[in-house]
Parts: structure tokens; C-alpha cells; sequence
């Protein structure tokens, strides 16, 4: 049988981690599945780190880092594609997926992101209730947050030593940010331990990092238990949770746990942050650009708008924000605010259930229809 081929652009951890595993999970257990291809585009956002995740994944038969997906988007390699397939795009730059479009003349489905232009683009899968009133497409469908599939399938299997309250840290998938954060969550924790002297202090990092990417990482072993690869485990039997904005801040949702947002501005990590649009290529400037690029984030930081995805969503801090010069004073105050008030909620019909399924049934009638 001539197996349809699906291509899927996809790029930062959270976007492998949360939607591309979830849905190929679901897409083995029909009787013929497809041939998979996945493509993660060049993108500022990335960590490096993403193919070797993909790799592991099941139904995938070839990977194409930045520069292969340039060559094959353009053109290269010889390839001839069945005549059923389709393009999903879960992430990256849209412009590559519009090339894999055109040149496997297959149709093309964006799900979330915001494009500005329908050009090319077939069908477009919303994320988020409030996308899908808000984008002008011929054919749209309201599929739902593949990370809360991820979180209805995840099974808890973590054993932890005793302690309470538990306090999780996460720092986030860009290892360049951990010389800044690690030493300013262990001030953090240190503060918190004289008011809970019984608490644990874990702390959570991306599983294709290891003990010699975390500088610090004996001094922090004398204040946290850290693991790799274990975040949702960690999210789940986590009293209150720290975090930098990020895909986590919607799994610490979807669990029910309470969550403290930090966007601290370190100086001499502003010129690695990346940014979205023309501020990321004006901060590669000889001379001005690390001064541009500065100035941009502080911006970013101090605007008036929610940086966490909950929060943007809700339109109300879900989860408190604490942004630029933090202090730990500042921290340890809000956390205890935070242990005295409810865990959060939200609505189900903002963020329905059984997303994966509905995607993967919209796809194989695509494919197989």
C-alpha cells in the first residue's frame, strides 16, 4: 500500500514535547498510519536540541534540521511524494511550510500562530477559542490545546522524598538564561526555607540536558533535588510552582497548581534573548545592536500586557507576574500570598478536551477520506 505522507514543521521543545508527541501517540494506534517527515525550520526560538527528540518519537522516518529543510523547501534532493499526503504546520517560520506546500502540491493546515496572510494556507486550526473568532479564513476549525491532551494522557510515576510545602523552579529550555537564574532561585529558595524549614525545592530541566549544561550545579545540590526530563511529573505534585513564561505556564493550568510567573532583565543576557520580527535583526547590528536589543526587551518587559499565555488568554493574572529588577523579597512575599489563596481553574469550554482526537480525526479523513 502507497502510505500517504504527512510533513510537519514543528520547532521549539515545547512544540515537540506537547503537540507533535501527543499527536503522533495517537496517530500509531490506527491500522495503517502514515509515513511521517518532520521539518524544523530556522527559528530564532529554537534550543538546538529539538531533532534529537524528534528522532525518538514514533512514526517519524526522517528528520530535516534548519539547513536540510532549507535545501529540500528549495528544492533539493530527489523526491517523489505519493499522491496523498498533507502539510501540517506546528510551528517555525510559515514560509517553509508554504514552500512544502507548493512543491508536494499537498494541501497545507496551520495550526495556531497568527498569519497574517491566508495565502496558501487551506485550513486553519485554531488553538484557542478566542484565534478562532479572531482570524478571517475560507475553512477554520476549532481544535483545542493539544498540550492538555498531553496532560489528560500523562501517568504520574515520581517518588519524592518528603517535604512540604514542595516548590518547583523551572527555568526554562534555553540553557544561556541558567548562569542568571540558577543563582538567583537558590538566593530564592534560601528566603523561602527559613519560613517552611520542612519544604523541598525541586527543580526541573529539559531531558537532553545533563548535570555539566547547569553551572552551579553542585551548589545547587545542596538546596534542590533536580531532574531532567521530568517536568510534568515535577508540575504535578508540586505545591506552587516558578516559572519564566513559556508552554509550561499552561500545563501548570491545566494541572491546578499554583504558579508564580518571573521575568527578572538581566543585563548581560539581553543580547541572547530572542525577540520576534525586525527587534531580532536590529539587535544583530554592529556597534548599537546589543544597545537596541536592550532597550527592546526592557520594553517588552515593562509593557502593560500579560507575558504568560494564561494570563493573555483570561485576560487576568492567572498566574502573577513579577518582571525586570526582581528581588527576593519580592518573590518569597508573593509566594506566600500565593499559598493562601485557591489553585486556579478555568473554564472548560476555552480550553475543551480531547484535542489530539479531534486532530487526528480531521487528519485521516484528510488522508484517507
Amino acid at each position: 500500500m502507497n502510505r500517504p505522507l504527512l510533513l510537519v514543521t514543528v520547532n521549539s521543545p515545547g512544540e515537540v514535547a506537547f503537540w507533535l508527541s501527543p499527536l503522533l501517540r495517537e496517530l500509531e494506534k490506527i491500522t495503517v498510519p502514515p509515513r511521517v517527515w518532520v521539518f524544523t525550520p530556522p527559528c530564532q526560538f529554537r534550543s538546538g536540541k529539538e531533532e534529537v527528540v524528534i528522532q525518538s518519537l514514533p512514526l517519524v522516518e526522517r528528520v530535516f534540521n534548519p539547513p536540510k529543510t532549507v535545501r529540500f523547501c528549495f528544492g533539493g534532493g530527489g523526491v517523489t511524494f505519493p499522491p496523498r499526503g498533507l502539510v501540517l504546520f506546528l510551528g517555525g517560520d510559515l514560509f517553509y511550510a508554504r514552500l512544502l506546500k507548493f512543491r508536494s502540491r499537498y494541501p497545507l493546515w496551520v495550526y495556531d500562530g497568527y498569519p497574517r496572510r491566508s495565502f496558501g494556507v487551506d485550513v486553519y486550526l485554531a488553538r484557542f477559542q478566542k484565534d478562532f473568532h479572531q482570524v478571517s479564513f475560507t475553512k477554520k476549525v476549532f481544535v483545542g490545546d493539544l498540550l492538555r491532551s498531553f496532560v489528560e494522557r500523562s501517568v504520574e510515576t515520581l517518588t519524592l522524598p518528603p517535604g512540604s510545602p514542595r516548590f518547583l523552579f523551572l527555568p526554562g529550555s534555553r540553557s544561556f538564561a541558567y548562569q542568571y537564574l540558577v543563582p538567583f532561585f537558590l538566593r530564592c529558595a534560601e528566603a523561602l526555607s527559613s519560613f517552611f524549614p520542612k519544604s523541598l525545592f525541586l527543580m526541573a530541566f529539559p531531558p537532553y540536558y545533563s548535570p555539566r549544561d547547569v553551572p552551579f550545579f553542585q551548589e545547587l545540590l545542596k538546596r534542590f533535588l533536580p531532574f531532567f526530563g521530568k517536568t510534568s511529573d515535577l508540575i504535578a505534585a508540586s505545591d506552587l510552582v516558578f516559572m519564566v513564561p513559556g508552554s509550561s505556564n499552561l500545563e501548570v493550568l491545566y494541572r491546578r497548581k499554583r504558579g508564580l510567573v518571573l521575568v527578572p532583565f538581566f543585563q548581560e543576557a539581553a543580547t541572547r534573548v530572542p525577540v520576534m520580527g525586525a527587534g531580532e535583526f536590529l539587535g544583530r547590528m554592529p556597534l548599537w545592536g546589543k544597545i537596541v536589543k536592550r532597550w527592546i526587551l526592557k520594553r517588552m518587559i515593562h509593557s502593560s500586557g500579560f507575558l504568560s499565555l494564561p494570563n493573555q488568554i483570561l485576560g487576568k493574572a492567572v498566574f502573577p507576574e513579577l518582571r525586570g529588577e526582581i528581588t527576593v523579597e519580592g518573590v518569597v512575599q508573593e509566594a506566600l500570598r500565593l499559598l493562601r489563596q485557591e489553585v486556579p481553574d478555568f473554564p472548560e469550554e476555552v480550553f475543551p478536551a480531547k484535542a489530539v482526537e479531534k486532530l487526528v480525526g480531521l487528519v485521516v479523513e484528510e488522508l484517507y477520506g
